[in-house]
């Protein structure tokens, strides 16, 4: 598995959350095989199936299962090209019906309160609560990944254009925006930070760092979000991806195109990003109701009079 590990991070140049995810997927299929007296270099073709229905058994869901599949697929697929096996159990396997959720995303009444609450952080500790408003912020602002923001390094940042070059899943290069409140925010928090990274010696270019002057990790940044969670009385199931799905559900309530939105959040496809359009039905409805003949059915000065 070692020799797969090194072909992800050099090779694929995959992130070090998805190795992780990937490692982690490989090792409770190995443990799984070898505790069922199977080889995982020597297959049949059940192994998949049998795999599939253990992990249903002992509880997970769909979409979970699915990426797990997608994992050991990938690394037979590597097995089989470098010649340590014959054929891949997961291609034996379908794929899980997943039942689709509208994304969660926060109101921007919740949005100030939480930014209230980094606000008022700064009177007590003044680059921590900088740091958490600027986070918070830019995801929002941003539209990006937690692990596109944490991997952001000072100088990658355009002031002037208000923009900043990321690199997403697949290795993939855009630019993302943040805009002048944004801006004004990140230009507030810069100079305490130097502040710590003086002090703690560590001289490192990450944009959002700990208080010990260390680049904010995701664990951290999960961390902290759940304190403001808390704190601002939100009940949702609030995550730092949540800020991606309120920005995309904000901008599309606001009228922007789908297309553009899809290239604003890194989706490869359409698809991914048409989700979103279900949260702003209501936007939609009034739309209709307003510009379509048949949506003025019953309204006085409607289409013959009905």
């Amino acid at each position: 598995m070692k020799q797969y590990i090194s072909y992800l991070e050099n090779i694929r140049h995959l992130s070090p959350a998805t190795v992780r995810a990937y490692s982690g997927d490989i090792a409770e299929f190995i443990s799984f095989m070898e505790e069922s007296g199977y080889s995982v270099s020597n297959p049949d073709r059940n192994s998949g199936r049998r795999y599939v229905a253990h992990l249903s058994k002992k509880g997970f869901d769909a979409r979970s299962i699915n990426r797990k599949i997608s994992a050991l697929r990938k690394f037979y697929d590597y097995k089989i090209r470098e010649k340590e096996t014959e054929f891949n159990p997961f291609d034996y396997v379908k794929s899980q019906r997943v039942d689709k959720k509208l994304p969660l995303y926060m109101t921007k009444s919740e949005l100030e309160r939480v930014d209230e609450l980094a606000v008022k952080k700064e009177s007590s500790n003044p680059m921590l609560g900088a740091r958490d408003e600027a986070l918070f912020s830019f995801l929002y602002a941003s539209g990006c990944r937690i692990s596109e923001a944490l991997s952001i390094k000072i100088r990658d940042l355009d002031f002037a254009s208000g923009q900043v070059l990321i690199t997403g899943k697949g290795n993939k290069q855009r630019f993302v925006f943040f805009g002048r409140q944004t801006a004004e925010i990140l230009k507030a928090y810069l100079p305490l930070r130097q502040q710590v990274v003086t002090k703690e010696g560590t001289d490192t270019e990450t944009l959002f760092i700990d208080y010990k002057g260390n680049p904010l990790t995701a664990r951290g940044a999960t961390w902290i979000l759940r304190q403001y969670k808390m704190n601002a009385h939100i009940d949702k199931n609030v995550t730092l991806h949540t800020f991606r799905h309120t920005f995309a559900t904000h901008i599309l309530e606001s009228g922007a195109d789908i297309r553009a939105v899809q290239e604003l959040l890194g989706h490869a496809g359409l698809s991914t990003t048409q989700i979103y359009t279900h949260v702003g039905i209501g936007r939609l409805k009034d739309i209709h109701r307003t510009t379509h003949p048949h949506g003025r059915l019953g309204q006085k000065g409607g289409e013959n009079g009905i």
